[in-house]
């Protein structure tokens, strides 16, 4: 937020992160995000990956997706999203009748959510930024899972807050 160095730093809360990314997003943004409840177009992606990927990719006729990040990964794109939740469901049974068969599988209709995690997975960093609301909205990863995180304001000389820290990790 600033050129200046800090030279202090205040406690602002902490941060709760589930299913270990995070998410900056300006508050008027936050009012127009679709999460996976409501996608965009009524489209779903169904992927799924692990020990038994390939047995099930033969059981389904399921392809690999193809896309970066995502090596060794089947399932289909561009599904009717009932189309979609019913294929999981066949899946799920099908993973479930054999104690042995070992699969992850993701339904990913097509959401703000969705859109943000293709350019996270595609990610070196596993980031990824998209627009919602006419503002930008940061999602990452954050290397330690879920938890809470302290964050804190930094500000310089003057005190005038150059930065907004979350610490993720520490000794």
């Amino acid at each position: 937020m600033g050129d200046t160095e800090p030279v202090s730093s205040a406690p602002l809360g902490t941060v709760k992160v589930d299913a270990a990314r995070l998410s900056l997003t300006d508050a008027d943004g936050l009012a127009s995000w679709r999460h996976d409840d409501d996608p965009l177009d009524g489209l779903a992606d169904l992927a799924f990956w692990g020990l038994s990927a390939g047995e099930a990719a033969a059981h389904f006729d399921a392809p690999l997706l193809g896309r970066p990040g995502e090596d060794g990964v089947h399932g289909w794109t561009d599904l009717d999203v009932d189309e979609a939740d019913e294929l999981a469901i066949d899946i799920e049974d099908w993973i479930a009748a054999d104690p042995d068969r070992r699969l992850g599988l993701d339904f990913r209709p097509h959401s703000h959510h969705w859109q943000v995690m293709a350019q996270v997975r595609a990610s070196e960093h596993e980031a990824g930024r998209i627009e919602v609301g006419g503002t930008w909205t940061l999602c990452f990863m954050t290397g330690w899972g879920d938890g809470l995180f302290p964050v804190y304001a930094d500000r310089d000389a003057a005190g005038d807050l150059v930065r907004v820290r979350i610490v993720l990790g520490d000794e």
